[in-house]
């Protein structure tokens, strides 16, 4: 009888492990984050998270992952994973603690510089407006009516689905509308399909169209990593011109999205084809828009972007903030005259 007893204990499965990926026991959680847990149970049925006790989201396949935010306060949180599988008659359960804000948490962040669209009947003035960020009250250093010098980087998909003369379309529309831009702007360009280039800087009276002119479009396509291979670290206009898809990029959209909602990128795009969600996440959190256009229309719409931007208004502030993540921004008018357009919706303090 003992002996059967050991042999049916040995025959026992052994647990299944569940692992975090996101967040990490003891990291810092501040607003949206993914919560991701990795498993080596068969036959899963549902991962159910919670944060302190709370259902936040449930993942039916892998990978095992849903969004959470956290809030604008670093804080003590525990998150939690159940595994439930084999037809929900086994789980398991995982749990890490997030870490609270200490007393050498610190943050120094540059002069933040919006550019936005404001309409009114008469001259703007910095105490017309007022800007929250995290919904603490900041204060405007400067308020101009140009948008300055900046750095423009065309990002153009050569991808198969850009045959059929739209890459061709898209260089030339470059060259003809790059004559609006200010002189002391800089401009590089960004060919990408399954594979990305390094920015190629555009110089004097070089034309784009002469440069890559024997290009054929072939390949996939990696958009998340072309937009997020932008350096940032002065004023930067990014405008895509894609069929939208994307197939191949290695980033995932949260963390392409991170990189590309710094304090001094905003985000356009010219889009031939299907909606794209990525995209349009990435103009609406950096004060940029999406156009879907066609092959013919590529020239038209480029050249009403450049016109918008260059009537565009700079505000900028200096952060109060001290805290690592996502931070909101939001802009309203003091004046009733005056119509405060699409602006940044916030940046990532890294």
């Amino acid at each position: 009888m003992r002996r059967f007893l050991l042999l049916a204990i040995l025959a026992l499965p052994a647990a299944a492990s569940v692992t975090f990926l996101s967040p990490l026991n003891g990291a810092q959680a501040l607003g949206p984050l993914p919560l991701e847990v990795t498993t080596d149970a068969a036959n899963v049925d549902r991962v159910e998270f919670s944060v302190d006790g709370a259902l936040v989201g449930v993942a039916r396949k892998p990978p095992f992952r849903v969004f959470h935010d956290f809030g604008t306060t670093l804080g003590i949180h525990t998150v939690t994973a159940k595994v439930l599988a084999n037809g929900y008659r086994a789980s398991e359960t995982a749990s890490v603690v997030t870490a609270a804000a200490t007393a050498n948490d610190t943050l120094d962040v540059d002069l933040v510089e919006v550019p936005l669209r404001l309409r009114a009947s008469r001259t703007v003035r910095a105490d017309d407006l007022r800007v929250r960020e995290n919904g603490i009250e900041q204060t405007i250093r400067e308020l101009r009516s140009d948008r300055g010098a900046a750095r423009f980087v065309f990002v153009v998909d050569r991808s198969l689905s850009m045959g059929d003369g739209r890459l061709e379309a898209a260089l030339r529309a470059i060259d003809d509308e790059s004559r609006f831009l200010r002189p002391d702007d800089t401009r590089a360009i960004v060919l990408f399909n399954h594979n990305v280039a390094t920015a190629r800087e555009i110089r004097g009276g070089e034309k784009v169209a002469q440069l890559f002119g024997g290009t054929v479009p072939s390949g996939g396509t990696s958009l998340r990593d072309a937009l997020a291979s932008i350096p940032s670290g002065r004023r930067t206009y990014a405008i895509v011109i894609t069929d939208g898809g994307d197939r191949n990029s290695e980033l995932s959209e949260e963390l392409a999205l991170r990189r590309i909602s710094s304090t001094k990128t905003v985000v356009d795009a010219l889009v031939l084809g299907g909606a794209s969600r990525f995209l349009e996440t990435a103009a609406k959190n950096t004060g940029g828009s999406v156009m879907n256009v066609d092959r013919d229309g590529i020239g038209k719409a480029l050249h009403a972007l450049i016109e918008d931007l260059n009537s565009r208004y700079t505000l900028a502030y200096q952060s109060h903030g001290t805290q690592r993540g996502w931070r909101t921004i939001a802009i309203a008018a003091n004046r009733k005259d005056v119509r405060v357009g699409p602006a940044r919706k916030g940046y990532f303090a890294d």
